[in-house]
């Protein structure tokens, strides 16, 4: 659900007017680019679509799009670019950097990605639309012009909807945001309602599909659906080990393994496969995605395991007080049950 409230807000921003001298229906400036990092020069042509983003290697969020952008280049693969655009800044966004965060995300970031020539594209792009937010992606049309402004989050619907000839700049946005609107609806509806509701929807508008994966995921786990969950899972699995996107693998362990999910039955052995890639995709660092391991470990009956995942969990969250204590709770419950078990000589 979280996901698609960021969509409703972040197309209702892209319905609103801006005031700005480059908006849509704008010719698309060209590109000045100083080095590209990784790809081939990109010069816009007639009849080809091109997607230009911007993002910072401090940007958090731009990281977190990195994967989602890979997977829509490869589903667009012959039919548009995509162009990350980055510039140097007082935040320490160098080509040294940038050249170093490209090559460790490899297949993460599978798509051009260039340096500005002193960011000359950056003005005419985010100065000239009046943006001073990044990630923000600018969709152009096969007539050169700027199709779309707006958070790359928002890019499944623009793109099926633009490839498939159906984007209209001035009246699609607001159309977006209507979907999205009916999506949060059926989400909130009772389970029982909530399906076939859903259903209907991805057969009158199956563009929708790709945008609610993760919405649908977490509704078929909590309606005990564990067999088209994992469905589902396992392909969420496959892009998130295809795209080098542990966000999307720990995603769906966790929901697997969720003990505030009451479910009779959890599909442990996706759960385990998705977090095992994300631990290692994470390099054993992150207390969060180790979390999730132990608990697969805990929900597989091995909870001497678990105890010693989770106590790397805590170790790792040292710098981050409300997890530590969080965590810190979860391995003191799994010691206790330890302690019992063998009290009682299980």
């Amino acid at each position: 659900m979280t996901r698609i409230l960021l969509l409703i807000a972040l197309a209702a921003l892209a319905a609103e007017a801006q005031e700005a001298t480059l908006k849509p229906l704008s010719d698309a400036p060209p590109l000045s680019i100083a080095k590209w990092v990784k790809g081939d020069p990109v010069a816009f042509e007639k009849g080809k679509v091109y997607v230009v983003e911007f993002w910072a290697t401090w940007c958090g969020p731009c990281i977190k799009s990195m994967p989602h952008l890979s997977e829509l280049q490869d589903a667009y693969k012959g039919k548009l670019t995509f162009v990350g655009v980055t510039t140097e800044d007082e935040r320490g966004n160098s080509l040294e950097a940038v050249e170093k965060m490209v090559g460790e995300k490899g297949p993460g970031m599978g798509y051009t990605v260039a340096w500005d020539d002193a960011g000359k594209t950056y003005d005419a792009y985010m100065k000239a639309a009046g943006q001073n937010g990044i990630p923000c992606s600018y969709v152009i049309d096969g007539n050169g012009k700027i199709a779309y402004i707006g958070h790359p989050a928002t890019l499944d619907l623009v793109l099926a909807w633009l490839v498939a000839g159906k984007w209209d700049p001035e009246r699609s946005p607001a159309e977006m945001g209507a979907l999205y609107q009916r999506v949060q609806g059926i989400f909130q509806m009772d389970r029982a309602m909530a399906l076939p509701a859903l259903a209907e929807l991805e057969k009158e508008r199956p563009e929708i599909v790709p945008s609610i994966e993760e919405a649908k995921f977490h509704l078929l786990i909590r309606a005990g659906k564990t067999a088209d969950a994992s469905a589902i899972g396992s392909t969420m699995v496959e892009k998130g080990i295809r795209f080098n996107n542990p966000e999307k693998l720990n995603l769906v362990a966790w929901t697997i393994v969720d003990p505030e999910t009451k479910t009779a039955t959890r599909d442990l052995e996706l759960a385990m496969k998705a977090a095992e890639k994300a631990v290692e995709l994470t390099k054993g660092e992150n207390g969060a995605v180790l979390d999730t391991l132990a608990r697969v470990h805990y929900w597989k009956g091995d909870i001497g395991k678990a105890i010693e995942i989770q106590t790397k969990a805590v170790e790792k969250s040292a710098d981050d007080p409300e997890m530590l204590g969080q965590l810190q709770e979860v391995l003191d419950a799994y010691k206790a049950e330890a302690a019992e078990k063998a009290k009682a000589g299980q």
